[in-house]
């Protein structure tokens, strides 16, 4: 499912000049280390200067979160379209004006065009800069874990935990971004737990997480609806189980529908079916229950 992130500010859209049909041809126009680029042929000819210093950012970006996860998507180059739209961004794991072109599934992100060339807080392609980096922290997690994850407090209609991380990378490659992106997050209070969980804890804990995470074959998809307190806290049962310390502090209050209770439990049925042997049938009848969301049959 692509997912847009639309950041309520109002890009310039004086001089936008209109294009036939003809000319509204999806192209690939750059393939770096990490992402082949792909734009409508016309709009690139148009902002090619705008579009071609991000080319080095984008992989650099790619780089640092995997060295700061300790983990790296199943692919080595992903594609990265930039949308005919204006004023957003998104990340699925098909992008079909890309699949058009390849004839197969293209994972990847999205950016608007005028992201590249409209100035905001006094930078140029500002908002360039912070699509890319959310939209990669987007696509990391659904490549290296599953889609699915809660949208009223990880990422979609509240986008926490990657505008948080996108900060992080932003401060490593382009301070001056940064500086600015960080403000959002001062009224936020999931965006400051996040905060307070990586100044506590490093990126050590997403990381376990989103490995225990990986190596069961968890699908968020598979448990409960989106949003809902099932789902939320089977995200908070995994990285609890991935923390030294008791993190119920920093959710509680904060984390929409966050039952410690709920959290434990959830981590019991954990812990019961991965205490028995690898090749028990027991073992797999509790795992496929689990994965479903049943983890209150594996109590029984």
């Amino acid at each position: 499912m692509r997912r847009t992130v639309w950041f309520g500010i109002l890009f310039l859209l004086a001089h936008f000049p209109v294009f036939s049909a003809e000319e509204a041809r999806i192209v690939m126009v750059h393939e770096g280390k990490h992402w082949i680029w792909f734009a409508r042929e016309d709009q690139f000819a148009q902002f090619k200067q705008d579009i071609e210093p991000f080319y080095e950012y984008a992989d650099k970006a790619f780089e640092y979160l995997c060295e700061a996860w300790g983990l790296k998507p199943p692919k080595d180059k992903y594609a990265l379209f930039v949308w005919t739209r204006t004023g957003g961004g998104f990340a699925t794991g098909d992008i079909g004006e890309v699949h058009s072109v390849t004839g197969k599934i293209s994972p990847g992100i999205g950016v608007s065009y005028d992201a590249f060339f409209n100035v905001a807080n006094g930078i140029k392609g500002y908002w360039g800069y912070v699509l890319i980096t959310h939209e990669m922290v987007n696509l990391f997690t659904g490549q290296i874990v599953s889609g699915g994850w809660p949208v009223d407090w990880w990422a979609d209609h509240r986008s926490p935990f990657p505008l948080m991380t996108a900060v992080q990378i932003e401060f490593a490659l382009i301070p001056e971004v940064a500086i600015h992106h960080a403000q959002q997050m001062k009224e936020d209070p999931l965006c400051l737990m996040f905060w307070k969980l990586k100044d506590q804890f490093g990126w050590y804990l997403f990381r376990k997480a989103f490995q225990t995470a990986k190596e069961d074959g968890i699908n968020w998809d598979r448990i409960g609806q989106n949003p809902s307190k099932l789902r939320t806290n089977y995200v908070c049962a995994y990285l609890q189980l991935s923390a030294p310390t008791n993190l119920s502090p920093y959710f509680k209050d904060i984390v929409p529908n966050y039952d410690e209770k709920m959290t434990a439990d959830i981590m019991k049925a954990w812990r019961k079916w991965h205490s028995l042997s690898p090749d028990s049938k027991e073992r797999a009848k509790l795992k496929d229950l689990f994965l479903k969301g049943e983890y209150e049959k594996c109590l029984r």
